[in-house]
């Protein structure tokens, strides 16, 4: 009886189950949409989870490359394998998933990688280059780079390809372009064998589904004196600064090429491709380099107007031969300078106003002049910023207005925006976010149009160009500085956003030279000394090329040093500051040691290192010399200042036997002298 009792309980347990089972399928069948996103779920977990598992392998294949306690073999092989597997990674569709930075992040920031996305016939191209660096340690030099090359269409169609295997080259930027023949691969960074930071430039072509290297044509090259071009490899391309100094790059702006600057201004290189694929290597400075700049065919003196509390300086030119229009282009720089006297005509306004100016830019075709002061009104809370400019097309005799040269419209207001402008006073560059396209638009297309009187000059916006750039001004709050000024470079801005074809390639290509401004004076030789082996063809923003020249002269009856910036007639351009050591000292003759010229407080200014020696003049060890180092800091307004108190401490603390001692100590200071 037990047992029938117990196989009659596990009957009905068994029919209860089957009846769930059954009533559970029954549901399945009823909704096939559940059970088909539950079977590719299950199957898309299995690929997330297989793709994971490869991506945490390949992390610990690292880990070991990287750990110096592990036998050579050892992590040569791991290496071998992971720049095998991440090749392989690289061409699974789940690798599209992770943003360039999140990669860099899981391989723990050995990877450096940048994605871009390119506009085709056949559509849109997307595009990532990644540089894995291997240690030194393990390859034994320092040509340890492997470059990747992922592309895609869409999602489901990745490629990748591994196109540098440990060679010295780790590309920083490229360019995509689908030209004549078939859709090209422009690769740009630096090259690590070299010293210090030569570039390179390399094509490559895709072919069904692989990219091939290309040779580049470089006869046809001609590059300035101060750069050198590899001539023995056909690729890459590899230029270098003869004066060694360092070299970024970066795409140009439309697409076609690259811009290579280094730390001087006057080695800036333009490499352009065109639709049929050639290659062509422009220096916005070239001439300069390789010839003598031209002598220009006028001269500026300085003029002021002062009456009833209002000074304003301003420009006239003199030596043109065309009298008539001297005449004319100096009636329009008068004007400009004295825009809106006339209602501070009566000596009761209460209105005191201060202005100068600065050439911004001069040559036979150009001349940029930037005025700058202030404006006090009787019983105001404070003194407002002064800014108008006047921009002269010298051979139209007639102004020039940012209108005249770029397309204010809206692909010009979203580069500003971009953030490929540059403010001239560093805290202000996000300021130019705070106004709408609209907004821009409105200020830039009526820029350089003065309303009448000084007070609306305040509220407008202005334009000048220097030697390789284009400037903007904008009005801003009186707590912010009452205006703003932003600068970019002529190479920067695309050809479809420029106007006037015969005015931006004589911006491009005139070398201009300014010329003085503080009444022409030659330096006086007789008064100064000129030591020739310390004085040098340099170029100052703001001056252009000039002649940096150190002199001897006398105080009281004791030799000092004063140094000078001349132009190429020997004209006075600049005379600097007293220097540090003329203070206590007697100058040694001859002991000018050491010039140098570089932007030590990173503000994208030269400053001038000098070290010189001295007597103390009397006693036992009077002629004993002792070398004293100075330095002068340009500033924005382009005239050089000192910080005597840097230069005792540079001096008392030793740091003043060479130009590298100076240098090292000044570069760990926080100074700002704007």
């Amino acid at each position: 009886m037990n047992y029938l009792k117990y196989g009659r309980a596990s009957c009905v347990l068994l029919l209860l189950i089957s009846f769930v089972a059954l009533n559970g399928c029954m549901k399945e069948q009823n909704s096939p949409a559940t059970e088909t996103n539950h079977a590719l779920s299950l199957q898309n977990d299995d690929k997330t989870i297989s793709y994971s598992k490869k991506l945490d392998m390949l992390v610990k294949k690292l880990h070991i490359v990287n750990d110096e306690n592990k036998d050579s073999d050892t992590r040569q092989n791991k290496l071998e394998e992971f720049i095998q597997e991440l090749n392989s990674l690289l061409n699974e569709p789940e690798s599209l998933e992770m943003k360039d930075e999140e990669l860099v992040e899981k391989f723990e920031n050995n990877l450096i990688i940048l994605t871009k996305s390119f506009p085709l016939k056949s559509g849109q191209l997307n595009v990532r280059v990644m540089n894995y660096r291997a240690p030194k340690t393990v390859t034994g030099t320092i040509g340890d780079k492997y470059t990747f090359i992922q592309w895609w269409s869409t999602k489901r169609l990745v490629h990748a390809q591994m196109i540098e295997d440990g060679g010295p080259e780790l590309t920083t930027d490229f360019v995509v372009r689908d030209s004549d023949k078939g859709i090209q691969l422009w690769l740009g960074g630096y090259v690590s064998i070299y010293h210090p930071d030569p570039v390179f430039v390399d094509l490559w072509e895709l072919s069904g589904q692989k990219w091939t290297e290309k040779g580049i044509n470089v006869g046809k090259m001609k590059l300035p004196d101060a750069w050198e071009l590899n001539k023995d490899m056909n690729e890459p391309i590899i230029l270098e600064s003869r004066q060694h100094d360092s070299i970024g790059i970066e795409v140009l702006d439309h697409g076609d090429g690259f811009f290579i600057n280094s730390d001087d201004s006057e080695q800036n290189l333009i490499i352009e491709f065109s639709k049929s694929g050639e290659v062509r290597i422009d220096s916005e400075y070239s001439n300069a380099l390789n010839t003598h700049s031209e002598r220009q065919s006028y001269e500026l003196i300085q003029e002021e107007y002062s009456k009833n509390g209002i000074v304003i300086k301003y420009p006239q030119i003199i030596k043109l031969k065309d009298i008539a229009k001297q005449k004319s282009l100096n009636k329009i720089l008068k004007a400009d300078a004295l825009e809106g006297l006339q209602n501070y005509a009566d000596s009761n306004s209460g209105v005191h106003v201060e202005i100068d100016y600065e050439i911004k830019r001069q040559s036979e075709r150009f001349l940029s002049v930037q005025y700058t002061g202030i404006r006090y009104v009787k019983d105001a809370a404070y003194p407002t910023h002064m800014f108008y400019t006047t921009n002269l097309n010298m051979k139209q005799v007639s102004r020039i207005r940012l209108r005249d040269l770029v397309k204010v419209e809206k692909p010009f207001i979203e580069l500003i925006k971009s953030g490929k402008i540059t403010a001239v006073k560093p805290e202000q560059q996000g300021l130019i976010g705070d106004f709408t396209k609209d907004d821009l638009i409105q200020l830039l297309i009526n820029a350089d149009v003065t309303k009448g009187s000084l007070a609306e000059v305040e509220m407008e916006s202005f334009s000048y160009f220097t030697n390789d750039s284009l400037g903007m001004s904008v009005p801003m709050a009186h707590v912010v500085g009452d205006h703003a000024e932003y600068e970019i470079r002529f190479a920067q801005i695309p050809e479809n956003i420029r106007r006037n074809e015969e005015l931006w390639s004589e911006l491009s290509s005139v070398e201009d030279q300014s010329v003085s401004t503080v009444g022409g004076e030659k330096l006086n030789t007789d008064q100064y000394e000129i030591e020739e082996s310390q004085s040098f063809q340099t170029t100052f923003e703001g001056f252009g090329k000039v002649r940096f020249i150190s002199t001897y002269g006398y105080t009281e009856g004791f030799r000092q040093y004063f140094f000078f910036l001349l132009d190429d007639q020997g004209h006075i351009l600049y005379p600097f500051p007293d220097f540090y050591g003329n203070r206590e000292w007697v100058a040694r003759y001859g002991g000018v040691e050491a010039v140098a010229f570089k932007d030590l407080n990173k503000d994208g200014l030269k400053d001038v290192i000098i070290i010189a020696y001295y007597e103390t003049g009397s006693g036992p060890d009077g002629a004993k010399p002792f070398p004293i180092a100075g330095i002068y800091f340009q500033k924005k307004n382009k005239t050089f200042t000192t910080i005597p108190a840097l230069d005792e401490t540079l001096n008392d603390k030793g740091h003043n036997r060479t130009i590298k001692d100076v240098i090292q100590y000044v570069s760990k200071q926080r100074i700002n002298v704007n």
